[in-house]
C-alpha cells in the first residue's frame, strides 16, 4: 500500500472539514433533538398545567353540585313523605278560592334524573280574577316545598271583562327512592 502524502495545507482543509462534519453531527443529532425534546416537554408541561387548572375548576362545579344537591336532600326531608304535587295544587286552590274556576289539572310522568325526579303538573284556571290569581301565585310559589311555576300562560277573557284565563305548568322535585346520595 502507497501512502498519501499531504502538504500541510492539504491536511488543514482535511481537518477543518473533518471537524465541521464532527460540528454538523454533534448539532445535528444531539444539540438539535435535546432541544426539540425540551420544547415538546414545555409544551407538554403547559398542557398539563392546563388540564390541572381545568381540573381545579370542574372539581368546584362538583362540590357545588354536590352542596346544591345536600341541600335539596335536606328539604325533601323536611317535607312530608305524603306530599303530592296535585294534592298540594288542590288545596292550595281551595285556601285562594280558584277551585271552582280550575278546568283541568293534568299531571304528567316525572322525569328522573340521578337521586331526583322532576313532577309536574298543567292546570287551567278559567275566568279567574287578577286578585284571585295573585293570591293562588303567592302560595303555590313555594321553594321550601320544592315547588315552582314553570310555565304560564295569561290570556284576557273576551266573555267577562276583568276575567283572565290561566294556564300553568307546576313544577315539583322529589327524592327517587332507588338511588343513594353522592
Amino acid at each position: 500500500m502507497k501512502q498519501l502524502k499531504l502538504s500541510q495545507r492539504e491536511k488543514m482543509a482535511v481537518g477543518i472539514g473533518g471537524g465541521a462534519l464532527m460540528l454538523f453531527v454533534l448539532v445535528q443529532f444531539i444539540v438539535f433533538p435535546l432541544l426539540d425534546g425540551r420544547a415538546k416537554l414545555s409544551r407538554r408541561l403547559a398542557a398539563k398545567g392546563k388540564a390541572v387548572a381545568e381540573m381545579r375548576l370542574l372539581q368546584g362545579q362538583y362540590q357545588k353540585i354536590g352542596q346544591q344537591a345536600e341541600a335539596l336532600t335536606t328539604l325533601l326531608a323536611q317535607r312530608s313523605p305524603e306530599f303530592s304535587l296535585f294534592s298540594f295544587l288542590e288545596e292550595k286552590s281551595a285556601a285562594s278560592e280558584v277551585k271552582d274556576l280550575i278546568a283541568y289539572m293534568k299531571p304528567s310522568e316525572s322525569t328522573e334524573r340521578d337521586q331526583f325526579k322532576q313532577s309536574q303538573v298543567e292546570m287551567r284556571l278559567q275566568g279567574v280574577d287578577l286578585a284571585k290569581l295573585v293570591a293562588f301565585l303567592g302560595q303555590v310559589e313555594a321553594p321550601d316545598q320544592l315547588v315552582g311555576i314553570d310555565k304560564i300562560t295569561i290570556q284576557d277573557r273576551s266573555r267577562n271583562e276583568g276575567t283572565l284565563d290561566v294556564t300553568l305548568t307546576m313544577v315539583s322535585i322529589d327524592q327517587d327512592g332507588g338511588v343513594a346520595s353522592p
